[in-house]
């Protein structure tokens, strides 16, 4: 059960990794080439934040390059992090006034994309990215995303090797006793000895 909950959990993470990652290259590219940048660093000099032009290049960069990044696994602790601190601080420079919806202004959107990007930062890309190449935890030894759950696999027992054979006495060629009587060929053999006597 355990090893079947970890495969839906690495399922799971990669789902929202791609769907959250194409989201933040689109959104970088629209504001790159549609809303354009000096739209942008418009608003934000109206809320009174410094270096406006920088900010927002600093924002489609990370949105294009992040949402990269965060399609294939690659850096997802770190592009988690990024999400939260972006969204956080849009959140608390030009959206917290609008409201919670979406469509009036407000902030769900960002809501939203911070609580993934908590996620990611607690919990990475799963087995199914490429950062679990380079960060795989020490505890963890398998690479496949379906690995069979170590309370199935009954423990092997070393073979127990099978007991050496006793060594057979070999048969030993005891004289007749004194007394016993003798056997037919000593019988045969001294009347032979009797007929070739001259």
């Amino acid at each position: 059960m355990e090893a079947f909950l970890r495969v839906v959990r690495d399922l799971a993470l990669l789902v929202a990794r791609i769907i959250t990652g194409v989201t933040l290259v689109a959104h970088g590219w629209h504001r790159w080439t549609i809303t354009g940048l000096e739209e942008q660093a418009n608003i934000l000099e109206g809320v009174g934040l410094p270096s406006a032009e920088g900010l927002v290049i600093a924002t489609i960069a990370f949105e294009l390059i992040g949402g990269a990044l965060l399609v294939f696994g690659l850096a997802t602790p770190l592009i988690g992090l990024g999400m939260i601190v972006q969204n956080v601080a849009v959140i608390l420079t030009t959206r917290a006034d609008q409201g919670f919806f979406q469509h009036e202004g407000g902030w769900e959107y960002n809501a939203i994309l911070a609580g993934l990007g908590l996620i990611f930062l607690a919990f990475g890309c799963g087995r199914a990215g490429l950062d679990h190449l380079f960060l795989r935890p020490k505890d963890d030894k398998s690479g496949q995303l379906i690995a069979t759950d170590p309370r199935d696999r009954a423990p092997r027992s070393a073979p127990v090797p099978a007991p050496a054979p006793e060594p057979q006495p070999r048969p030993t060629a005891y004289p007749p006793a004194p007394d016993a009587p003798p056997s037919d060929a000593t019988k045969v053999d001294e009347a032979t000895q009797v007929i070739d006597r001259p």
